[in-house]
């Protein structure tokens, strides 16, 4: 019997994990990424004995970011694509120089994961040992973002990843009418309880709240994560012919060069290029003259909780005639969160390198909004994703993981009401098929 074991993402999101063993023995790791709190930020060890490969399913850190972990005293095959691994590097990067946690391994390990990474086009199977493949799907998610089906043992396994079943202007939409028969789903459960609002409805809303702002004289700052949102806010503006001036500053900069170096993981790379040109790079010394423009500045952090965004946000919290839209989800607790919920600005830091502690609280004067742009599918996709499955005879197993006990528990225990035999696993839990 094949055996699975889940190492993290277990009624929560974060951690991703998952680890797939042939009745011989060999095994196969389905991501190892990070959780951003408590004191365990890591997924369970993993036995490296036997781990015949890694795939990533993609860049994002809790998918990503652990993996670097596994090749302090092992060299394994990491199967991913281009852009993935190239976005993995800079995050991983970024997350070892400014984390105040002491993750045990470094750039050195980094680079021996580089080192071990072999790229794996969509659609291609990859023998990982005998009666054991791989094929990456597109996943729908960010672009390079995979759903991965394992075939050990005669047994069809699809691991969904993060997916997202509708079309968004960076990405195609996950197709799950083209997959083999399955013996098992493990799927991801980010958002089992919400309906997102219509995408044109809320990008024609978005678009025109930011012209409304340009128009009267004031200034638009959009906090937004560096990897793919940023990008995305910046397409919608160009497909919808915002002619004002935009600026992108941070890590968003750096992706969107990744992006251009790979256009072959773009829905519509044309229309990214085009909206490329109409925008400017932000340096540091150019922060102060941006602060002042009439324009759009797009920068990370999408929850404003670090990153270029904090350079920006007094002058707009002060200013009646500006607006900050957020176009990310904001965890309860953060600086956005509480920024939407309360009109006011909570933010605290302390530079671990200069030791400088910025510490400011200020009641918003300006106008502010969350747009939900998400890349995750909602409960009605979910359910549309699962339906066009086909599973091999009676056995519908079902695991849902990378969401919040509630989300996860609630899709596990409304699937077995349409009988399938689906849970919401445990950490550490094992399950055979």
């Amino acid at each position: 019997m094949v055996k699975i074991t889940f190492l993290g993402a277990c009624r929560e999101v974060g951690r991703s994990a998952v680890l797939i063993e042939s009745k011989e023995g060999n095994k196969c790791l389905l991501d190892y990424g990070i959780r951003f709190k408590g004191e365990e930020r890591l997924p369970n060890d993993v036995d490296t004995k036997n781990l015949d490969a890694i795939a990533l399913s993609h860049c994002h850190i809790d998918h990503s970011g652990a993996l670097s972990f596994l090749y302090k005293k092992k060299s394994i095959p990491l199967f991913t694509n281009p852009v993935s691994l190239a976005i993995t590097k800079v995050l991983v990067k970024d997350m070892i120089k400014i984390s105040n946690y002491p993750y045990p391994f470094g750039y050195r390990e980094l680079n021996k994961l580089q080192q071990n990474s072999y790229f794996l086009n969509n659609g291609n199977r990859q023998k990982i040992n005998n009666n054991f493949f791989i094929t990456f799907f597109n996943a729908g998610h960010i672009p390079g973002s995979v759903s991965i089906l394992v075939e050990v043992d005669n047994k069809k396994i699809l691991y969904s990843g993060d997916i997202n079943n509708q079309d968004t202007n960076l990405v195609k939409a996950a197709d799950s009418l083209n997959f083999p028969e399955l013996d098992a789903l493990i799927m991801e459960s980010t958002y089992a309880l919400k309906k997102h609002p219509s995408r044109d409805e809320i990008e024609r809303r978005f678009v025109e709240n930011v012209l409304e702002i340009i128009e009267n004289g004031g200034k638009v700052l959009i906090p937004a994560f560096g990897v793919a949102r940023s990008q995305e806010a910046l397409m919608i503006l160009q497909k919808y012919n915002y002619d004002g001036k935009i600026f992108i500053d941070g890590m968003a900069k750096k992706i969107c060069d990744i992006y251009l170096d790979y256009p072959e993981s773009l829905r519509n790379a044309e229309l990214f290029k085009k909206a490329l040109k109409k925008a400017e790079f932000v340096s540091r010394k150019g922060r102060a003259a941006v602060k002042k423009s009439n324009a759009a500045i797009i920068a990370p952090s999408g929850m404003l909780k670090g990153g270029a965004s904090i350079n920006f946000v007094k002058s707009f919290l002060n200013d009646p005639s500006s607006a900050i839209y957020l176009v990310g989800y904001q965890v309860e607790g953060s600086p956005g969160r509480k920024l939407l919920e309360n009109g006011i600005f909570e933010y605290k830091e302390k530079n671990r390198r200069t030791g400088i502690t910025n510490d400011f609280k200020l009641k918003a004067k300006c106008d502010r909004e969350y747009f939900d742009f998400s890349s995750h599918a909602d409960n009605e996709h979910l359910y549309q994703y699962i339906k066009n499955l086909k599973f091999h005879g009676d056995s519908k197993n079902v695991f849902c993981i990378h969401g919040d006990e509630k989300a996860t528990t609630t899709l596990a225990g409304k699937l077995t009401k349409k009988l399938y035999n689906s849970v919401a696993p445990e950490i550490g839990e094992i399950y055979r098929i």
